[in-house]
Parts: C-alpha cells; sequence; structure tokens
C-alpha cells in the first residue's frame, strides 16, 4: 500500500555501540562517525547519554557543536538531572525513557502504573518547559499491556511531546508482532511513532 507517511531514521551507534563489551569510542571516532551518518542522510543522530560519565558528557558537548543536517538528540532517563544535563549542553532534542512494563514498574522502579504515569508526566512537561524538543520512549514496550502502552502514548502527547517511541529492550518481537503492535499504537496517536528494535534472540527473520 502506498503512503505519504515518512519514514525517519534515527542512528543510535554512538551511544547503544559503545554498550558492547569492550567497545569504547574516542571523541575523534565519534565525529567522524556523525559526519559519515551526516552524508548518509539519517533523520536524527543519537549523541550519546551525557550522565553515564564526563567523558560521555564531553563527548556529548563536542558532537553538539558540529554543523550536521541530521537532528542532533540526548539520551536520558526520565529525571529533572539528565534534562538539565542536556539544557546545558544546549542541545536541541532529548530522548527520555521510562520502563512501563510489569517487571520494569515492579521490579526496577517499585511504582505502580499511576505513580509511574505521573513521573513521566512530570518529565515530559519539564523537558518542554525548559525548550527541548522530545521524544519519549517507552521501554520494554513490548512486554507492556498494550492498552497502558497506548495510555502511556496519550499522556506524552497531550503533555506536548514531539516523537512518542517504542523499545523492544530485549528483542522479543517477531516481524509479525512489530507490524501488530506499531499499527496498533500509530492508529491511536497524532504524533510521529518511533520504533527501536533489538534481535538479540535472531527473530527478526
Amino acid at each position: 500500500m502506498l503512503t505519504d507517511r515518512k519514514i525517519e531514521i534515527l542512528d543510535s551507534t554512538l551511544r547503544e555501540g559503545e554498550q558492547t563489551p569492550g567497545v569504547s569510542f574516542t571523541v575523534e571516532q565519534k565525529i567522524a562517525m556523525a559526519k559519515q551518518l551526516d552524508a548518509f542522510g539519517v533523520d536524527f543522530i543519537e549523541l550519546g547519554h551525557p550522565a553515564v560519565s564526563l567523558d560521555v558528557y564531553e563527548a556529548v558537548e563536542a558532537l553538539n557543536e558540529l554543523d550536521l543536517n541530521a537532528k542532533k538528540m540526548a539520551h536520558g532517563r526520565a529525571s529533572k538531572s539528565d534534562i538539565n544535563d542536556a539544557t546545558t549542553i544546549n542541545v536541541e532534542w532529548i530522548g527520555l525513557f521510562f520502563g512501563t512494563s510489569p517487571l520494569s514498574l515492579k521490579h526496577k522502579f517499585n511504582v505502580t502504573k499511576l505513580e509511574a504515569l505521573k513521573r513521566i508526566e512530570t518529565a515530559v512537561k519539564y523537558g518542554k518547559d525548559k525548550g527541548l524538543k522530545l521524544r519519549f520512549t517507552a521501554e520494554d514496550a513490548s512486554r507492556t499491556d498494550i492498552d497502558f502502552l497506548i495510555k502511556v502514548g496519550q499522556l506524552v502527547q497531550n503533555s506536548s511531546a514531539d516523537r512518542f517511541s517504542l523499545a523492544d529492550t530485549v528483542g522479543c518481537l517477531t516481524p509479525t508482532k512489530t507490524k501488530e503492535l506499531v499499527n496498533r499504537v500509530v492508529s491511536e496517536l497524532d504524533i510521529p511513532v518511533h520504533f527501536h528494535c533489538h534481535n538479540d534472540f535472531g527473530l527478526a527473520t
């Protein structure tokens, strides 16, 4: 089926690539990769998560100074401190994340669904009040109850988020299930929906 919807490519190599055991990029290597990604024509480049370490913070600062066509995005938790890092660096976009699956709510954050919604709303509104363009990611979206996931999406949309992202954090989705999930969420929201996929278990084919 033909569609006029635009597909956006967000590359997270500079952040997630370093999560591979034994991999650590120098600032110079990150700059070279960012320039090459920009030449490829990606829409977004995730610069890194400044709160991880001083080295990453300084790398994000350096990358943010580059003159690129791609939109530059810092990565951060749904917390005021991570948002403040992004505003101090003066990056245009921030990608906030918060785990929304039952396992995340119970064992990672020890919060109820209502408390999670409040924390997400507070973070998104704080980021927008700081003048940031904002993508919110539902971490572990693939193991989140679909009705709650849509509620999260509607909440961040109503809080003026610019993008809503679904993360298959543990790589448990098949292509068919991915299509079903994305189609359902897209049908319920008016803001663009991103999808962050993993292939930990080889289910992508």
